[in-house]
């Protein structure tokens, strides 16, 4: 419930220095305790670390076991002193990710979701509808609002909170009742600067247009499959792949709308202020920000190769990639150094 409220605002610990791509090769250790597991370990690339109020922690529980049965999925408080978060600065300027170290962090018993050592059931799951979600998101423009009790939102009037947006963005008369999906903004753009007359970027508007739509449908289509209490198998797969087909698209689009200006990018709003005011271009600064950022959609979430083995091997059926044996106990596989 608290997820749904945003009463508390939660991360994911999944990935490590030595297992992304290859989840389940993970090396954070959980020991049972009485009734607390003492963690140890590192994880990287948490989004939003530095906000969230609770951990969705992938450990490993049982070394003897298979590699994808000693893990166990834990709900862990951000706030304790053994969870050490260190931010890490991108190229756009933002700290999104985080890596965070884990050191004596106690975790209670009644803190596992799911079955002790069935923790990859569980992360399979929550991996699904993250790529849901993010096929969600790459199919259309919206505004987030951070959750949780760091963020200080909580404590704010939805009306304050939309009046202070709506004053930052364009006048009433030009702002739609929806948000305007990536295509929209960059066919304005294209119009406002004159590159909308040449057929080529006319030609890629339509297909950034048509590939959002087909996203949007698609979630659509997967959300009343759901709702009916069905499934589609792949489809949060494929979800993600569209997202990241349509931001390497804009990346690619927005740039050569841009012309030599794409060559300019602010880091911090006096920055977008000042570019906007030189420029006249109140997107500019998004365009440039979706270029510097867009390498990273078809990584995070599981690459785009990994999204296409699943779909290939789970959902085809097609032969699985070559790998040790399922049956060998984690502690006696190579491990990544």
């Amino acid at each position: 419930r608290d997820i749904v409220t945003g009463q508390k605002a939660w991360c994911q610990l999944f990935s490590e220095p030595g297992a992304g791509s290859d989840l389940a090769g993970l090396t954070t250790k959980a020991v049972r305790d009485g009734d607390d597991w003492i963690v140890n370990g590192q994880k990287v690339w948490t989004s939003l670390g530095t906000t969230a109020d609770l951990g969705m922690l992938l450990a490993r529980t049982d070394p003897d076991a298979p590699k994808h049965t000693g893990i166990t999925w834990f709900a862990c408080d951000m706030h304790q002193e053994g969870v050490e978060l260190r931010p890490l600065r991108e190229m756009t300027g933002h700290a999104m990710f985080n890596e965070v170290f884990l050191t004596d962090a106690s975790v209670a018993h009644a803190d596992v979701i799911g079955d002790v050592n069935q923790g990859w059931t569980v992360a399979n799951t929550t991996l699904m509808n993250e790529r849901a979600g993010l096929g969600a998101g790459g199919a259309g423009g919206g505004t987030m609002v951070t959750p949780g009790t760091i963020a200080g939102n909580l404590s704010r009037r939805v009306g304050d909170f939309v009046s202070e947006r709506a004053a930052a963005k364009a006048p009433r008369e030009d702002r739609p009742s929806r948000p305007r999906s990536a295509a929209e903004v960059l066919i304005g753009y294209a119009k406002g600067n004159g590159t909308s007359t040449d057929p080529t970027i006319r030609q890629d508007l339509a297909l950034l247009h048509t590939l959002g739509e087909l996203g949007r449908l698609n979630n659509e289509r997967l959300k009343a499959t759901r709702a009916a209490g069905g499934d589609i198998p792949g489809m949060p797969n494929i979800s993600k792949l569209s997202m990241s087909n349509i931001v390497r698209l804009q990346r690619d689009l927005g740039l050569r709308i841009a012309g030599p200006q794409g060559m300019l990018h602010a880091y911090t709003a006096e920055e977008k202020k000042a570019l906007d005011e030189a420029t006249g271009n109140p997107f500019l600064a998004m365009i440039t920000g979706t270029a510097l950022y867009a390498q990273a959609p078809p990584i995070y979430g599981g690459t785009d190769q990994i999204q296409r083995n699943i779909i290939g091997e789970r959902v085809l059926g097609l032969p699985k990639e070559p790998g040790p044996d399922s049956r060998t106990p984690f502690s006696q596989l190579p491990k990544n150094v």
